[in-house]
């Protein structure tokens, strides 16, 4: 591969390349270490945080829209400001405290309390209150785990007992989930209720199913078992009267763990520093973020995830402004269009659904109206293609500025990351939106950063280059055919190193080993590819471990060990990519007993026939989706497509398994791949 060619996009380490690896890239303009020593005042996120209180007290910092009982609507976003916010999280930080040391019954217990560094979990969606609660765990040393309903009622109990927290902070609504299981959670002391438990404001509350007579029965429940009910309200009370001064963090004190679904088994909770998310704070704002214009962002996407997490972070740095959707994604369009963003986070899977209901009003609406877009879509895009602008003096006041204010008159920039989006979709929305939208890559494991395209750059498929800060080369995957010999482009396993690594996985020093390589290298489990540009794209999954477009992570083997117990099913290939939001898969039935079933829907015929008739496998597929909500698969893991195959899986003819009958599911995918598009477009 040519590493010297004109117009690389990416910084080439100078005598770098090793045997079986790439050379190692970095940031073209920020390639010096020298150039990264910015903002030396942060070092962790408590000094992020009430740094910006200090500059901008009186900037409105994070709002919502209350809910009218009365008309069932949502208000206008009413805010706080940052010193008002400021006010609220001391009280909650010394609030915590005190409540841990008011049922502290030794004094060993209470200098456990003390020392501070134990968690808090919280369990709700994005809200101020939120917001709140990490902020005030970072104000005492102590350290959030963000609990979600996304990977299962289990994978939460799991998380809350593995983690060990003492207390949850969360909406009313959780409160039950927590309770109905609380005898596996010995270690759980204190409920902070997000929601006011008082009769005479619970009505102005987000909807819910409670009511009054609900909110005494949880009392005498948490009561009953000894745990301690309190709204935030009151937690805040305890803490103003406390006497409790900020206890602040030191840069290698854990800032959060979140758990991702990244494995066949439990999840696994990623354990970061202040120091890690400080640094993905700096390195993602480096020549990119304005503090002097005020950003105004949405924020939709999961807190318990580390893309949502420091998008809220940058807008801190940025002394921004932060609106709470409503908590319903469908009406994600009317909270921006109160609120008015100027940027937005996106993830493939809704920036599809805007695309595909722009194009029905657009290009593909019916004659003159249709014939005018496609011809100014049509002309934009060659243009941005030449120029990487994605605006136009003639095309956008006439045709384009009302599809902009679907999201936000003020918008200017957008992003997408979580997976993979699809080429004609960024291109598509980058010239009918007319601003910068770019693709990047980051993982809970590297504090949220990683790579970036560049604002004007016309390019899609890849996902730019590294940000400042951030280190990386390729590593051969022989066993799948990827080598950083490989012409034109070198590829291989991603490895990322850089100050934002996280420090281990929660007590599993084995699994915190097998991505930690020499040299402090971190596996992504992605295989990349090195563009003859210099940018990267991401372009297949080392592990059988592959991420949806909404950012969630399958297990495929999990999925098809579980299939396999349906006596229909003999074998099965479980298939995702990363622009879809669902999996897709092949099943091969069982004649003994698949025969005989088919046959009483659609009368006698040979296996191979059966296999074949739409109506046998709509049933098929039925079954198994049922069967699959039995055995309590999420959603995103239910199979929405599937094609019948005769020929079992063998080692021998089409040689889809291993010697040991593990299936090669790289080869699959290149086997069924002509099907497995099939099955996505149908």
């Amino acid at each position: 591969m040519n590493y010297s060619a004109q117009g690389f996009k990416s910084y080439v380490v100078p005598d770098s390349a090793r045997p079986g690896f790439t050379p190692i890239l970095r940031n073209l303009a920020f390639y010096k270490d020298s150039m990264l020593n910015v903002y030396p005042e942060l070092e962790t996120i408590y000094d992020l945080f009430w740094g910006s209180v200090e500059q901008v007290p009186d900037r409105d910092f994070i709002g919502h829209r209350p809910y009218d009982p009365e008309t069932g609507n949502f208000l206008p976003y009413v805010f706080q400001t940052y010193k008002q916010v400021g006010e609220r999280v001391t009280n909650a930080s010394a609030g915590f405290i005190k409540a841990m040391l008011m049922l502290s019954k030794t004094e060993q217990e209470k200098q456990k309390v003390l020392a501070r560094k134990w968690p808090i979990a919280i369990y709700s969606i994005n809200r101020p209150e939120w917001k709140i609660a990490d902020k005030a765990c970072v104000t005492q040393s102590l350290y959030s785990v963000a609990l979600y309903d996304t990977l299962g009622y289990d994978s939460m109990l799991y998380i809350l007992d593995h983690c060990e927290a003492p207390m949850v902070v969360c909406s009313l609504d959780k409160i039950p989930k927590i309770m109905l299981n609380i005898g596996k959670l010995p270690r759980l002391k204190i409920i902070v209720c997000m929601d006011s438990l008082k009769d005479s404001q619970h009505s102005r509350s987000v909807p819910s199913p409670f009511n009054t007579n609900s909110i005494r029965i949880l009392r005498e429940w948490t009561n009953h078992c000894s745990i301690k009910l309190y709204d935030m309200e009151e937690i805040e009370e305890l803490g103003k009267s406390s006497g409790i001064p900020h206890f602040p963090p030191k840069p290698e004190d854990i800032y959060t763990v979140l758990y991702t679904s990244g494995t066949t088994g439990n999840p696994k909770g990623v354990v970061s520093t202040h120091s890690n998310y400080v640094h993905s704070v700096k390195f993602g704002s480096i020549g990119r973020l304005d503090r002097t214009n005020t950003q105004v962002v949405i924020s939709y996407l999961p807190l318990a995830h580390t893309y949502g997490r420091q998008t809220e972070n940058l807008n801190v740095f940025a002394y921004g402004k932060i609106g709470y959707f409503c908590g319903d994604i469908s009406k994600i369009l009317e909270d921006t269009r109160a609120l008015q963003p100027t940027s937005f986070p996106g993830i493939p899977r809704l920036l599809s659904r805007f695309y595909d209901e722009i194009r029905k009003k657009t290009i593909d609406a019916p004659g003159i109206t249709g014939k005018i877009y496609r011809k100014a879509v049509a002309e934009k895009l060659a243009k941005f293609k030449k120029t990487g602008n994605p605006r136009d003096e003639f095309w956008d006041p006439t045709l384009f500025k009302p599809i902009k204010s679907m999201i936000s008159d003020r918008l200017t920039a957008a992003g997408s990351g979580s997976a993979s989006i699809e080429p004609k979709v960024l291109d598509f929305l980058r010239v009918v939106f007319a601003i910068d939208m770019i693709e990047g890559f980051g993982m809970t494991e590297t504090s949220a950063v990683g790579l970036k395209q560049v604002p004007g750059d016309p390019s899609s498929g890849n996902i730019g280059t590294p940000l400042p800060g951030i280190e990386i080369r390729l590593k051969d995957v022989p066993e799948m055919n990827y080598l950083s010999t490989d012409t034109p482009c070198a590829r291989g396993e991603l490895l990322i190193r850089s100050k934002t690594i996280f420090r281990e996985y929660l007590k599993e020093p084995e699994q915190t080993r097998e991505v930690m390589l020499e040299g402090n290298w971190f596996a992504t489990g992605d295989i990349a590819r090195i563009n003859e540009d210099g940018s990267i794209s991401i372009i297949d999954r080392k592990k059988s471990i592959f991420k949806l477009s909404q950012g969630e992570y399958l297990a495929p083997e999990r999925l098809e060990n579980t299939l396999s117990k349906h006596p229909l099913v003999s074998q099965s290939f479980v298939y995702g990519r990363s622009t879809k939001s669902y999996p897709v898969g092949v099943i091969v039935p069982d004649p003994l007993t698949f025969v005989p079933w088919a046959t009483k829907i659609v009368g006698n015929k040979t296996f191979e026939e059966l296999v074949k008739d739409p109506k046998v496998v709509s049933e098929v597929l039925k079954e198994i989706q049922a069967y699959s909500r039995r055995s309590k698969m999420n959603g995103f893991e239910i199979l929405r497509n599937i094609h019948l195959e005769h020929i079992p899986f063998d080692a021998d003819n089409n040689q889809l398994l291993t010697p040991t009958l593990k299936l090669r599911r790289f080869d699959a995918a290149k086997y069924y791949n002509d099907i497995l598009e099939n099955l996505y477009e149908e």
